[in-house]
């Protein structure tokens, strides 16, 4: 809009001196005129020229609104893998930091968040302070949680403008977006399995990788902007892509088990089973003879004590313990109802046949279950997630490298009743000079 201000100053003068009143050439008035040309006089004040002028100008200025002074920074800075990577021989993160410097070096007041995996406070108060904090940052999480970083800005700083510092797209409701990356070609592992990997390709083109794991050499093709599964020999393995790409945090990657600490009852189905699964006498998971009466401490399988009669299971709901478990027409004891958990199976009435409370699920009696089938997967299934170990792995987006969209910055107001008050004030000055002058 400031574009309109030699406009309207011009259209002003224009208006103003097309208005003014005429001049009769009395002969007195030119010879007294005359004589004053060949001195020295001061150029007469045009008073209500300059009020008018004063006035357009002022309004102008209200319609454009620039701000008085920044306004408080709530400045949240992306540290996730993809930050890392190369952009003509700079990270990402190291873009974003020049970008974002300026503005925190002009803020009076600031908070800085870095956002990852888990969002931390770096700093707060004046933006100049907080700069130090800024360049030493680093990337590297696996991922970043955009959304529960900036909730923590805003809860710090309500009333400063929320800006975000990523290559990932912005979310709504943000002041203000720096975006920083460009389209890169990157390969990495994204999932690890016993036995199995799966790579990412960034590229808008298939790309060869080579890959070494476990001794020996893999070439494929990973198609564009996609993944490639590749089965190996062995289920414990470690695993580097070979050659150089836009980002070195995704190459290496491994999975392997551990043992597992399980507290249990001394039942001599589970004392062998879990012998077969190579757990320990721990603490990390547990198994329980009882109905439950608490949300356990620990991820917790209970056997019932007794059933309550017997149903066909017909309605089943995914839970990860029962992963590929024939249980679909499989008649199981009726448990007494559990407060407080949610039915994972039902029979024909409605019955609860299965309970589960998160990763905790409540069973038939461990006499009825020992000698089914499925029994050992199910266990087997349970422990998993606490046996497996996976290194090196990030969020697959995180390989695939987010392409930012187009930055803007805060737009800070706070000056627009002060000039819209300035207009006023102007043309009462002028209304009110002007009546005075045409009543003497």
């Amino acid at each position: 809009m400031l574009w309109l201000l030699p406009l309207v100053l011009l259209l002003t003068y224009l208006l103003y001196r097309a208005r003014a009143l005429p001049q009769r050439p009395w002969a007195g008035v030119w010879l007294w005129r005359k004589g004053l040309g060949r001195g020295r006089r001061r150029p007469r004040t045009d008073l209500r020229l300059f009020l008018l002028l004063l006035a357009g100008g002022a309004l102008v200025l209200a319609l454009e609104d620039p701000p008085l002074l920044p306004p408080p920074l709530a400045l949240v800075v992306d540290a996730s893998a993809s930050m890392a990577a190369d952009e003509g021989g700079r990270t990402r993160l190291d873009l974003a930091k020049e970008r974002a410097r300026s503005l925190l070096e002009r803020a009076p007041e600031a908070v800085l968040v870095r956002a990852g995996a888990t969002p931390s406070l770096l700093g707060q108060g004046a933006g100049v302070r907080l700069v130090p904090a800024l360049m030493g940052l680093e990337a590297g999480n696996e991922g970043a949680d955009l959304e529960a970083a900036l909730a923590l800005a805003r809860s710090l700083l309500p009333h400063g403008a929320v800006v975000l510092v990523s290559d990932a797209p912005p979310p709504p409701g943000l002041n203000g977006y720096l975006g920083v990356g460009s389209p890169r070609e990157n390969l990495g592992i994204v999932r690890v399995a016993p036995g199995f990997l799966a790579l990412g390709n960034s590229a808008p083109r298939p790309l060869t990788a080579r890959l070494e794991a476990g001794g020996r050499t893999y070439t494929l093709e990973v198609p564009a902007r996609g993944y490639r599964g590749l089965e190996l020999p062995t289920p414990v393995f470690q695993a580097r892509l070979l050659g150089k790409d836009a980002l070195a945090l995704d190459d290496r990657a491994g999975f392997a088990w551990r043992r597992v600490g399980v507290w249990a009852p001394g039942h001599p189905a589970l004392v062998r089973l879990l012998r077969l699964l190579d757990a320990l006498p721990g603490d990390e998971v547990g198994m329980e003879i009882g109905i439950p009466e608490a949300p356990p401490r620990r991820p917790t399988l209970f056997f019932a004590p007794r059933g309550l009669g017997e149903g066909r299971v017909l309605a089943l709901r995914p839970h990860p313990a029962l992963e590929d478990l024939p249980l679909l027409g499989e008649r199981l004891p009726v448990l007494p109802p559990p407060k407080g958990w949610e039915k994972v199976a039902e029979d024909e009435g409605g019955r609860g046949l299965l309970y589960a409370l998160g990763e905790s699920l409540y069973l038939p009696p461990l006499d009825f279950l020992k000698d089914r089938p499925y029994f050992p997967a199910l266990v087997y299934n349970f422990l998993r997630p606490y046996r497996e170990v996976k290194s090196g792995l990030l969020l697959p987006e995180e390989t695939l490298l987010p392409t930012p969209k187009e930055s803007f910055l805060p737009r800070a107001g706070g000056s627009r009743v002060g000039f819209l008050l300035l207009a006023l004030l102007a043309l009462l000055l002028e209304a009110l000079l002007w009546a005075r002058r045409k009543g003497a």
